[in-house]
């Protein structure tokens, strides 16, 4: 096991004993937002997307609405193997999350049996998983909450519709909006989910997310953002205020959308 998967490993093992660490955080077991309404206004038919990645749901959203190119990035480093373990589940087991709602272990035992890893991320995700096996880990521990999280919607209902979404190459990148980084590349969409409302209209780190944002958003292209936090209307200004410098704001049904303007 790599050092960097054991670190992951020994974190979220704390996390299921109810315990929080730094840098580390409480997983998405599924969307807690709406990407039905929200997303099917949007093109995304040969561009290259920046997805979140949380529960998975928004890059086998993408995926399935033919996106060219979908990369993937998460401030949670545990948000990666989640992915790993949804691919197995859709592929290996025809359902579209995994069966650990009762700390089922069983269930999990006998999916990482047929799991043939075909790169890196995919065999540290599978020693990641083994690892709490090995040590009767009640996996479901590692997730928020279900009940207490927004009903989301998706595009599908079976793992048979996004069957053809399924490949375990995704460049994947750990990050975190807030924080100065470096990518080099360029993309036509960013799916920012409601990243924007954990800035808790912190001047400073609205400032970090804008300039991280402007420079990884091609001209013409957008950022959808979605609304799950009852913001006032002052802390929701002051966001505008700052984007309207390089963006144009539309709303939506379920968010807003950022559109970067030309030059």
């Amino acid at each position: 096991m790599e050092k960097e998967v054991l670190k992951d490993y020994l974190a979220s093992r704390i996390i299921t004993f109810g315990k929080t660490i730094d840098g580390y955080s409480n997983l998405y077991y599924r969307t807690n937002e709406d990407l039905v309404d929200q997303y099917l206004d949007i093109d995304f038919e040969g561009k290259d997307v920046f997805s979140v990645l949380a529960s998975g749901d928004q890059v086998f959203t993408s995926r399935l609405l033919e996106a060219r190119k979908t990369d993937a990035f998460d401030s949670n480093p545990l948000a990666i193997y989640y992915f790993y373990l949804r691919l197995w589940s859709i592929e290996y087991k025809d359902e579209l999350y995994p069966q650990i709602l009762e700390g089922n272990n069983r269930w999990l035992a006998a999916l990482l049996k047929k799991v043939k890893p075909r790169n890196t991320q995919e065999q540290n995700a599978m020693d990641f998983f083994r690892k709490h096996l090995q040590n009767h880990t009640r996996i479901i521990q590692m997730f928020y909450e279900i009940y207490c999280q927004p009903t989301g919607r998706t595009l599908y209902t079976k793992a048979s519709e996004i069957k053809e979404c399924i490949s375990p190459e995704l460049d994947y990148y750990h990050l975190d909006l807030f924080h100065p980084f470096e990518l080099s590349k360029t993309y036509d969409i960013i799916l920012a989910s409601n990243i924007l409302e954990w800035s808790n209209n912190s001047p400073q780190k609205l400032q970090v997310a804008y300039e991280n944002l402007s420079r990884l958003v091609n001209a013409g292209g957008i950022i959808v953002c979605s609304r799950i936090i009852d913001r006032g209307h002052k802390r929701i200004a002051a966001e505008r205020e700052l984007f309207s410098a390089s963006f144009d704001y539309e709303k939506s049904s379920k968010g807003y959308v950022y559109i970067k303007r030309n030059g």
